[in-house]
């Protein structure tokens, strides 16, 4: 981006040259013409008084003639150049409204402002490219949490609408290309506070195109990333140690998930859905014949993942030009009744609107509610503006894009180990996930488990990382920490879930496990079971006293007293 004040010069180069030629000629003209003075003598203005009187009258402020009263050769040469400079003054500030009215002058001066509030950060912050619904809902997401982000979209009237939304912590905002390696630099790529980028434009190759320019810049960057395709997904993938979310397969797996494993399906969604909601039953969609409707993108993702687990599946399909159309698919629109009864929808257990306007995956829906009433209904929301409409359709499950993949990336951002856990989780059978929702059930009673990352170090664990270097702490220690806590009002004890040493992994670590330093845990429980562990993993006198069972002293003189007392029994 040029130098404003560059821009400013080159813009103005044209006014200020007719500025200074029309003073030039009018200095000169004062000079060269003889006067009168008050003896009758002739005299000749000086540069300066020429410079001063013609600076006086060309801004119009008029103090007279000096030093004395003009003939009317210098009167007449008064008048031309008096509107002389008039008109070049005119002419240049013309110029200069123009120009901070222009678009281009507009974006430089926003950039400037831009680049220089990045650079005064002193906080956590991530990169969000792109302001779609995803990632207005994960800027909301993360302003909630207290924590920064820098936004970036290259629409204008997107950015329009993020300064004018009412953020917690509002966002620092650019209208820019970020595709661009210059505009992911002035940023914050490589910026010490930076922690993350997420990148959720609505074309995969941009997105392939940032995962390069974060590799090639910060290689050490956490970068998440939407695709909607397998082939950008695994390109993005193949390097670095990078997390791709594609929302049709996500939201294919988990349906693939309700089916075989309810328990399962129950886990992701805690874990990656919001923690401001209660507990609810999982759906619980039937293993008979099911029908989707359309055969686009998530259309084949739906096929894959259920002819995977052995359901019968249907394919209507309108557009005569698809190929790869599965076998005894129809051909049809599966708005009208004709194409549904056809697919045997009076059988069918359920049916799938996945085609990519709204507007018909509603009538799909009502349609096939009125011949089946019974059928479990799921549908693609494709713009959030209509998220009331498909709220009042009555549906078992909802695939709203947005929300699948701006839940899951802030969920990965709030406890990067999540990821770790979920595709260990993954392998488990149905009765070991049941036998896990069940713990967690036990840890939270009716509202969706809140979930928090111990790190034991100095800085992360002050207290705990402390005692550890002078006397044995179980992870039993830990979590009786709560219970014993007179804070603790609710007695709610939480649940460790994950356990990272190194470069190995424990799953539900035992209670009579030794903590280690550098050890990290995914916590899970209550928001008050977070907070009092916490804070008592922060506060030295707190965790000597839970872990003791006496009141440990906080200020110096009664640690002395307390010391002496002690010194008094031994004796």
């Amino acid at each position: 981006m040029p130098n404003l004040i560059f821009v400013l010069f080159r813009r103005l180069r044209s006014p200020l040259i007719t500025l200074i030629l029309v003073y030039t000629i009018s200095i000169i003209g004062f000079v060269l013409i003889p006067g009168i003075d008050d003896q009758g003598n002739s005299w000749r203005m000086s540069f300066f008084h020429a410079f001063y009187f013609v600076s006086f009258m060309g801004t119009t402020i008029g103090f007279g003639e000096i030093p004395y009263a003009f003939t009317d050769a210098q009167r007449f040469w008064t008048l031309l150049t008096m509107y002389a400079t008039v008109v070049a003054w005119l002419y240049g500030i013309g110029t200069l409204l123009s120009v901070f009215q222009d678009a281009a002058f507009i974006r430089s001066v926003k950039y400037n402002a831009f680049i220089r509030r990045i650079k005064r950060i002193r906080e956590p912050f991530y990169i969000i490219c792109g302001y779609g619904d995803t990632g207005s809902q994960l800027a909301h997401s993360l302003s909630k949490q207290g924590i920064l982000s820098v936004v970036i979209d290259a629409d204008e009237d997107r950015i329009n609408e993020l300064e004018a939304d009412d953020f917690l912590v509002p966002p620092i905002s650019l209208c820019a290309d970020v595709s661009v390696s210059e505009v992911l630099e002035n940023a914050g790529i490589s910026h010490m506070w930076c922690r993350g980028i997420i990148t959720l434009v609505n074309d995969d190759s941009v997105n392939l195109t940032v995962a390069v320019i974060a590799e090639l810049l910060n290689p050490d960057l956490r970068l998440i990333s939407r695709a909607e395709t397998l082939e950008i997904e695994a390109n993005i993938l193949s390097f670095g140690a990078n997390e791709v979310i594609n929302p049709f397969e996500a939201f294919a797996s988990r349906l693939a998930l309700a089916l075989k494993s309810p328990g399962l399906y129950c886990l992701y969604d805690w874990m990656t859905g919001s923690t401001e909601r209660m507990m609810r039953e999982p759906p619980l969609p039937k293993a008979g014949k099911w029908i989707i409707c359309g055969y686009g993108r998530f259309g084949r993702t739906l096929y894959d993942h259920l002819d995977d687990e052995g359901i019968v599946l249907q394919v209507i399909e309108a557009d005569r030009t698809v190929r790869d159309l599965p076998s005894g698919s129809i051909i049809g629109r599966s708005t009208e009744a004709t194409a549904l009864k056809k697919a045997g929808i009076k059988e069918a257990s359920g049916i799938i609107a996945a085609t990519d306007n709204d507007a018909n995956n509603l009538s799909i829906i009502m349609t096939a509610q009125e011949i089946n009433p019974n059928i479990f209904c799921i549908a693609r929301e494709n713009q959030d503006k209509n998220g009331h409409l498909f709220e009042s359709a009555h549906l078992g499950m909802l695939m709203q894009r947005g929300t699948v993949i701006s839940n899951t990336i802030f969920a990965f951002i709030k406890t990067p180990m999540l990821g770790d856990f979920l595709r260990i989780v993954s392998r488990f059978n149905t009765d070991k996930a049941n036998l896990l929702v069940s713990q967690i059930i036990g840890t939270v009673k009716e509202k969706v488990p809140e979930l928090w990352e111990i790190y034991i170090n100095e800085k992360d664990s002050p207290a705990l990382y402390e005692v550890i270097q002078e006397r044995q702490v179980l992870v039993g220690d830990i979590l009786q920490c709560e219970i014993r806590c007179k804070h603790n009002k609710r007695k709610s004890i939480p649940l460790a879930l994950f356990l990272k040493r190194g470069k190995g992994n424990v799953l539900l670590p035992e209670d009579n496990r030794i903590v280690r330093e550098d050890d990290r845990f995914l916590m899970c429980g209550t928001s008050e079971a977070r907070q009092i562990m916490l804070h008592i993993l922060n506060d030295i006198n707190l965790l000597e006293s839970v872990l003791t069972g006496e009141d440990i002293p906080a200020s110096w003189l009664f640690k002395k007293l307390r010391a002496m007392r002690a010194g008094q029994r031994e004796s």
